[in-house]
């Protein structure tokens, strides 16, 4: 652990392109995440006024997230990293965007927030795992120090929008929803800057460095 080899791998994270990108698109889906977590309680309670199915939402809400991470790990050696990881992006931010649209009509049910909220949590399972992978691709050479980097900026950064989020709840769930969509389009932005427009191509790594 010498001091100056650690400041030298830092850097060297924060110069690649592929790091920086997928860990800035993590963070902002990690934000959404956690601004579930902030605010879910109080949706269920007081925007639908159901304080005592808040666990069992919470649990049907997290469910599909849970089977969707394990799919992966058998989708993805077949499909490829970005494939998966954009498709799950893409479907993240139009099931978020579906879901803002139906919770400013007012007539939105529990039912059809936990059944579109699944629907992203599955989709953010297929972004996450994926993003933090393509994040490592250039950082063989130095992984432990890369991959204490990239965690902890994306968890501190995902918390702080979480907080932000959870922070603008108005009685209704469309704060929250509206957080959720920003950071898809967040996410998109920069995995589409990152890849320079060349989303869901398989790519070979050399051509990333």
């Amino acid at each position: 652990l010498r001091p100056g080899a650690i400041l030298e791998a830092t850097r060297l994270v924060f110069t690649d392109r592929l790091a920086v990108g997928y860990t800035l698109a993590s963070t902002a889906l990690f934000g959404g995440l956690m601004a579930y977590i902030a605010s879910i309680q109080q949706i269920v309670a007081d925007a639908f006024h159901q304080p005592t199915r808040v666990p069992l939402v919470f649990a049907a809400c997290a469910a599909p997230m849970a089977g969707a991470a394990f799919a992966n790990s058998r989708i993805v050696g077949r499909f490829g990293l970005r494939q998966v990881g954009h498709a799950g992006l893409a479907a993240f931010l139009l099931v978020s965007a579906i879901h803002w649209g139906a919770a400013q009509s007012g007539s939105e049910s529990l039912f059809l927030f936990v059944t579109l909220q699944g629907l992203a949590m599955i989709a953010f399972a297929f972004c996450s795992s994926n993003f933090s992978t393509l994040a490592m691709t250039n950082m063989e050479a130095i992984a432990g120090t890369a991959s204490s980097v990239l965690g902890v900026t994306s968890s501190v950064g995902g918390a702080l929008i979480g907080l932000t989020i959870g922070q603008a709840f108005n009685g209704t769930a469309v704060p929250f929803l509206m957080g959720m969509l920003l950071c898809g389009l967040g996410a998109l932005t920069v995995v589409a800057l990152t890849e320079r427009g060349r989303l869901f191509e398989k790519l070979a790594i050399a051509s990333q460095s």
